[in-house]
Formats: C-alpha cells, structure tokens, sequence
C-alpha cells in the first residue's frame, strides 16, 4: 500500500516528466528521434540518488529514447555527461548550482512536495 507521501511523489513525478517531453517536442535529445509512449524517457542528469529535490525539477531532465537511455547514457557516464554539458552548458551550470544550494537543506517534507505539485501542475496547465 502506497503511503500519502509516496502518491504525492508519484503525481508530481509525473507532472514534472510530462513538462519536460512538452518542452522537449518529444524529441530525443541525442539522436533527435520523435518519440513516444515507452519508448520516451525522461531521463535525470543529477540522480535520484543524489539530489531528492532536483529529481522533480524539469531542469534537471531531459528526454531521451529508451535505446539512448539505457544502452547509452546509462553505460557511458563519462561521455554522456561531457555529452550533456557540450550541449547543455547553462543549464548544466544552473543544475550544478541548484544542487549546491540542496545539499544544506535537509530531508523533504511532505509539504515541499505539495508545493512543487501545485507549482508544476500549474505550469503544465498553462503548456496544454
């Protein structure tokens, strides 16, 4: 059984991974192939693992198609990030500040998480 917390995490998740395939165009950011359904991953470039905060900010992702993904982004570290920052130096550089600025804040409450829901659904409102 999924906690309050854990559907909050999930809803905002998918709000935030349906933004980035709309500014995206659906487009595979490194073969530049349409994609679509499964084959259309919204890929982090911090990880979970790393940055809670940042794994539900559209800046921190991109879209990749599955082969890219998995075959590629996710075996090649190295290259797909010096990839990723060739590509993307700006955003790039406002990731790596964003995950400075994180690294002080502490566990998330379930506050922060209605917030940002709110937040990105509104913006995703206004995309549609």
């Amino acid at each position: 059984m999924k906690t309050p917390k854990r559907k909050l995490k999930d809803k905002l998740e998918k709000v935030v991974k349906s933004i980035v395939k709309i500014r995206d165009k659906n487009i595979c950011q490194k073969c530049q192939k349409k994609v679509e359904g499964a084959n259309c991953h919204a890929s982090h470039v911090i990880p979970v693992s790393r940055d809670g905060r940042l794994a539900y900010d559209p800046i921190n992702l991109k879209v990749l198609c599955f082969h890219c993904h998995i075959n590629w982004w996710h075996k090649h570290p190295i290259e797909s990030g010096q990839w990723y920052l060739s590509k993307f130096p700006k955003r790039y550089a406002v990731i790596e500040q964003i995950h400075l600025e994180n690294k002080n804040k502490g566990s998330i409450s379930i506050n922060w998480y209605q917030e940002q829901y709110k937040f990105y659904r509104e913006m995703l409102d206004t995309m549609v």
